[in-house]
């Protein structure tokens, strides 16, 4: 080979060799999304992760109160205008560039501004404090589920214990690193092989951006400020931010 020849190498996430999955149920609310496709990947890593079964498939539940029930649409209408934002599909990213020994940082985001918008709403899903969150939701069906004994009982607690699992994982692990980890699982590679983004802690990051910056500025900001202060590190931040609220945004 000359030595003015290029050699162009191209390397693809592990998860991205399992890709695409079959999926058992369409995507909630993808249809409102402005990019279903992208929307859609999400769900493909759910299933080649979790394999969730459908949750058309649990069976009317009677006896829901009217304040239970007021719960429930709330949380409801706070899915449907959550997937009509624009950072749940956006194809997020960071790429860095070498010329010469000079390094570029460049991510790929959605505007801040929509960043800032989608985590407000976000956290009244996914924060405890919230009354009609998925904490308190999850809650409401399981009191009932395991109060109304018919012939349906057995399968809509299996349904939402297999759901419950899968949240409580999206809770300590990014969703991206299980997809990667189980598709190397599938390959054959030794299972001490590291996989990036294992070591993120999906509370902790929400937490740095929620308080350091984006809803409020108070107990994290000086922790976020010296992320701030590092482009590459800032960054690489903000990517497993979105990650976090993406994965949790679409369960």
């Amino acid at each position: 080979m000359a030595k003015d020849d290029v050699v162009h190498v191209q390397a693809v996430e592990p998860r991205a060799t399992a890709l695409p999955q079959p999926l058992r149920f369409a995507p909630p609310y993808a249809d409102r999304s402005p990019n279903p496709q992208g929307y859609a990947h999400w769900w493909q890593l759910f299933r080649l992760v979790f394999d969730l079964p459908d949750p058309a498939a649990f069976a009317k539940l009677p006896g829901i109160s009217a304040a239970e029930i007021r719960i429930l649409r709330r949380y409801i209408h706070t899915c449907q205008e959550l997937s009509e934002s624009t950072v749940l599909s956006h194809n997020s990213g960071v790429s860095i560039n070498v010329n010469d020994g000079a390094e570029l940082v460049i991510g790929d985001f959605p505007a801040k501004e929509a960043i800032r918008r989608t985590t407000v709403l976000f956290r009244q899903m996914a924060s405890t404090q919230e009354p009609a969150s998925y904490s308190q939701v999850r809650k409401v069906i399981g009191q009932i589920a395991h109060q109304h004994h018919d012939e349906h009982r057995d399968q809509r607690l299996e349904i939402q214990r297999h759901w419950n699992r899968a949240h409580g994982q999206l809770n300590a692990h990014l969703l991206t690193a299980m997809a990667d980890r189980r598709a190397l699982e599938r390959l054959g590679a030794h299972p001490n092989l590291p996989v990036p983004g294992e070591d993120v802690k999906p509370q902790e990051v929400l937490s740095l951006f929620q308080y350091g910056d984006l809803i409020h500025w108070d107990r994290h900001a000086e922790a976020f400020q010296e992320i701030a202060d590092d482009d590459f590190q800032h960054k690489w931040q903000t990517l497993n931010f979105l990650s976090v609220m993406t994965q949790l945004s679409h369960f």
